[in-house]
C-alpha cells in the first residue's frame, strides 16, 4: 500500500511538473483577453450562451443563468464603428441566424468569420444598453423566455426589455 502511494505521489509530482507551467501560461493569457464580456439581457438577467456548450456548427445559442465560464463569454473583435463579430472564448466560434434572416428565425452557432450573418450591430439605449441588430437587416436579438436554454430570436425593433441588453466584463479562467 506505501508503495503505491508513493508511486502517485510521484506521478502527481511528474504532472504538476511536466503541465504546471501550461496550465500557469494558458490561465495568464485568458485573464489579458480583451474585449471579452458576458452579453446578458435586461429584460430576464440570462447571458446568451452555446447549448451544452457544444462544439459542433449548428450547435444552438440559447440564454442562460449568468456564470464567469468561457462557454457565456463573447469577444468582440471590432469591423468597424459599433458593428462586431462575436467569438466564444470556449469554442472560438461565432453565431448566425440558423436559416435566411427573417422574423422569429433562432440562432446557432458556425465557424468563425466567412458570412456577414455574424456581425452584430451595437445600437446603443439609455445608460450601458444595448439593442443588438443584424447588420444591414432591421431584425435584433430577442429573448424568448426567463427559462434556462430559451432561444433567442431574431425580431422586427419592439419597445420591450426582451431586445435589451448590457456587457458585463469577464475573464473567465474555464
Amino acid at each position: 500500500m506505501k508503495i503505491a502511494f508513493i508511486i502517485l505521489v510521484a506521478l502527481i509530482g511528474v504532472a504538476a511538473f511536466m503541465f504546471g507551467p501550461r496550465i500557469h501560461k494558458d490561465i495568464q493569457k485568458k485573464r489579458n483577453y480583451e474585449n471579452t464580456y458576458a452579453i446578458q439581457n435586461i429584460g430576464n438577467g440570462k447571458d446568451i450562451r452555446v447549448h451544452n456548450a457544444g462544439n459542433e456548427d449548428g450547435t444552438k445559442i440559447i440564454l442562460y443563468s449568468h456564470n464567469n465560464w468561457e462557454c457565456i463569454t463573447w469577444q468582440l473583435i471590432g469591423l468597424e464603428e459599433n458593428v462586431y463579430l462575436l467569438k466564444n472564448l470556449y469554442t472560438q466560434k461565432s453565431f448566425e441566424p440558423s436559416s435566411a434572416p427573417a422574423t422569429g428565425v433562432t440562432l446557432w452557432q458556425q465557424t468563425l468569420g466567412g458570412s456577414r450573418l455574424q456581425y452584430w450591430e451595437f445600437v446603443k439605449q439609455l445608460g450601458e444598453n444595448y439593442l443588438i441588430r443584424l447588420k444591414d437587416t432591421e431584425l435584433y436579438l430577442t429573448a424568448t423566455s426567463d427559462e434556462n436554454d430559451s432561444d433567442i430570436v431574431l425580431m422586427p425593433k419592439q419597445d420591450s426589455d426582451s431586445q435589451l441588453w448590457k456587457l458585463i466584463r469577464q475573464n473567465p479562467i474555464i
